[in-house]
């Protein structure tokens, strides 16, 4: 089991310096094109072909407050024709069909402690309609029908004890209230369960499940509908993750060890694992220990504390890393570490081309990539 550098054409035209870069999955796809989609420091969208080093500037992105030199999020959809972009901890986002290069929506979240956890963002295909799943409010999600425009999540915004209500003809709401601010969303490979990883006061992170099949049919189920479960609390929100499978979730922080058998942990109190969920019960399906620590010190001066990590799974192997430190490779049926290598700091697992693909800190217009070989001696 081996790691090998891949190297990749020099891009061309040159699309300036990146500053994110995320996966373009084709629906089709193709071994001579290896597609990552890019935003400079100009603001612009690029499609990259790191197979032939072709580029292409698809638009220029105009999103109202947006911090070139805070963390930018690119979200794309399933089939690589749109994507949604932000600052992780902005206030507004903007949705862009990458096929015509035009923008579809301007979003925006609510104002309160909204730099505190990632913009939620997630795009899903339910019945053969492209659905966004975007926050409107610190303790509000909604699905969006992307190509109508469309909300297909309207209700009225519960106050607190109904306070608002009092004193009025409208309908009380107030079981419906979430005292919860949504974070990092994840929806899985069948499209049928959401995952976020949001927090409440304390402050204390709590990864939340539910279905999105339910929530077409009840508006209120990301608050208080049927099919939550409430996965893990932990220290941290915003938590890298990874789609086992359809319904099984890989989700990486820090655990008391009441959480796991005494004999699973060499020291008592708080470790790092990464514990293994399905969605569909909220029951724990495994726990890897001996799993290393991740910082939560922001690089960015300003920036609030969050994961710096990243995680992917490739049918039996979860791959995780952190900034400045090694990269691992887990077995998910034996719950074992098979490798490590410090050949590359990724920013991203390519699922298409299976590669590992990161930002060049010499040449920040150039990238790198390496190579897992699980079958070498």
């Amino acid at each position: 089991m081996s790691f090998y550098s891949v190297p990749l054409p020099e891009l061309h035209p040159s699309p300036g310096t990146l500053i994110a870069i995320q996966e373009l999955t084709e629906e089709f796809p193709n071994p001579e094109r290896i597609m990552v989609l890019a935003l400079n420091e100009h603001a612009e969208l690029w499609k990259l072909n790191l197979h032939t080093g072709v580029t292409e500037r698809i638009l220029q992105t105009n999103i109202p407050e947006m911090n070139l030199l805070h963390p930018v999020q690119i979200v794309t959809s399933p089939d690589g024709s749109v994507a949604a972009v932000s600052n992780i901890y902005g206030q507004r986002a903007a949705v862009y069909n990458l096929l015509t290069g035009k923008e579809i929506l301007q979003l925006s979240r609510d104002d309160y402690h909204y730099d505190v956890s990632t913009y939620p963002l997630s795009f899903a295909y339910i019945d053969q309609r492209l659905i966004l799943v975007h926050g409107t409010e610190w303790n509000r999600l909604d699905l969006t029908d992307v190509l109508r425009g469309t909300s297909l999540t309207g209700r009225p915004t519960p106050a607190y004890n109904n306070d608002s209500n009092q004193n009025t003809d409208e309908p009380d709401t107030s079981e419906h209230y979430l005292n919860y601010f949504h974070g990092k969303l994840s929806v899985s490979p069948d499209q049928k369960w959401i995952v976020d990883s949001g927090w409440v006061w304390a402050p204390l992170g709590i990864t939340r499940t539910w279905s999105l099949e339910n929530w077409l049919n009840h508006a209120w189920e990301s608050e208080n509908g049927s099919s939550i479960h409430n996965l893990w609390q932990t220290m941290d929100w915003d938590l890298p993750s990874a789609w086992i499978s359809p319904d099984t979730i890989a989700i990486w922080g820090q655990v008391d060890e009441e959480m796991v058998d005494e004999e699973d942990w060499q020291e008592e109190g708080v470790s790092p694992a990464i514990i293994l969920f399905n969605v569909q019960t909220g029951e724990r399906m495994g726990v890897i220990t001996s799993v290393p620590a991740f910082s939560t010190t922001s690089l960015v001066e300003g920036v609030f504390p969050h994961a710096q990590a990243g995680m992917a799974a490739d049918q039996d192997k979860l791959f995780t890393w952190r900034y400045g430190l090694d990269l691992h490779v887990w077995n998910c049926s034996t719950l074992t570490c098979d490798a490590t290598t410090t050949e590359v700091h990724p920013q991203l697992y390519h699922h298409q081309a299976k590669l590992f693909i990161g930002l060049s800190t010499d040449a920040p217009h150039q990238l790198l990539a390496c190579e897992y070989d699980s079958n070498s001696a």
